[in-house]
């Protein structure tokens, strides 16, 4: 696709934009600042195909069940990851708070980085692929078995059923592209409310108008979860050969962000495993939708391509036990292969 493609894309969310209902400018700050995102980092469409390194226990569950696990993001690998993002991303408030004209924005941003102490951190899930197919570095770090497999998914809107919560992003390596995006919401989000503030978009409203006080808690509940968005696409430079992306779906509590909601949506309850001792909390791409709202539709079939079989010592056998596993459920089309990186026995 041509390097217009970000401003495609960008044409056809204001287009279909123009058919909703007036809302605060803040409501759309989020969106607004990935529309610049775009324009920064998605000059081009993102790769079709992406892989998800596992074992090959992990892959009978994934294709038996036909689904993947999204993780909460503060029990990942490397809690590290999670700190990285987390202090950059209330660094980035405290100057935007330096530097604010408005107090009522000034008031919204302080009560912004407040949730970062006095909340427990917000359910965001994520499920880690990467655009490299066979790359030696994963296969030690993820595969986790004798027998590492990467999992090739074709990506759509349905791959992982309908949801509006989450989104596939890239991870951001660079230190400077990290800081930009945090700036680059702030922005967003203080510049749409200031202009509330002065010059009021009518809205239509069931019952009474809402306190200062109660929109100062929504905008910073939402600003709050759209800053942990990105928090999660946060990585050391170190890992940038990874090329990592993920699907991020944020489980938004909506009842502690003020206001007199009498509905909101409720996000599906978590699962539980155990890896080394510690309970980690998970939900399945088969069942996103809110459970307070009719399913749409049943989840489809994952969209597997290939498997490619990481560095072993018996890769005929394996493969043709992945073979059996995947004409069983379906997947006869989906090609297995062989990594070409070498095996060091341990």
């Amino acid at each position: 696709m041509s390097d217009d493609y970000a401003e495609k894309i960008i044409a056809e969310m204001t287009r279909l934009d123009g058919q909703a209902k007036p809302m605060p400018r803040w409501f759309r700050a989020k969106r607004e600042a990935s529309f610049a995102m775009l324009r920064r980092f998605h000059r081009t469409a993102p790769p079709s195909l992406i892989y998800h390194y596992t074992s090959s226990a992990a892959l009978i569950s994934i294709v038996a069940n036909n689904e993947l696990w999204l993780s909460e993001a503060t029990y990942l690998n490397d809690r590290h990851e999670i700190e990285l993002g987390r202090r950059l991303a209330c660094d980035c408030v405290k100057a935007r708070i330096a530097a604010e004209p408005t107090a009522e924005v000034r008031a919204m941003l302080e009560l912004t980085l407040s949730y970062f102490d006095s909340r427990a951190d917000p359910q965001v899930y994520v499920a880690c692929f990467s655009c490299e197919g066979d790359d030696l570095t994963q296969w030690r770090a993820y595969g986790g078995t004798d027998a590492p497999v990467a999992i090739e998914l074709e990506h759509s809107p349905l791959m992982f059923g309908y949801t509006s919560e989450g989104v596939l992003d890239r991870v951001i390596y660079n230190a400077e592209d990290q800081r930009w995006v945090f700036d680059r919401l702030l922005t967003a989000y203080g510049d749409a409310y200031r202009d509330d503030i002065r010059d009021p978009i009518p809205v239509e409203r069931r019952g009474p108008p809402l306190t200062v006080e109660e929109e100062n808690e929504i905008v910073a509940g939402s600003l709050y979860h759209a800053l942990w968005h990105y928090i999660v696409t946060c990585k050391d430079p170190a890992f940038a050969s990874e090329r990592e992306v993920r699907f991020i779906y944020t489980a938004h509590d909506y009842s502690q962000d003020g206001g007199s909601r009498s509905w909101y949506p409720e996000h599906p309850a978590p699962r539980f495993r155990e890896r080394a001792g510690r309970v980690i909390p998970y939900l399945t791409s088969s069942n996103l939708e809110f459970s307070n709202m009719d399913r749409i539709r049943e989840a489809e079939r994952l969209p597997i391509r290939s498997v490619r079989i990481g560095p072993t010592a018996e890769p005929a056998l394996i493969q043709r036990g992945i073979r059996r596993l995947l004409d069983t459920h379906g997947h006869q089309d989906t090609t297995v292969t062989i990594s070409t990186s070498p095996f060091r026995p341990r």
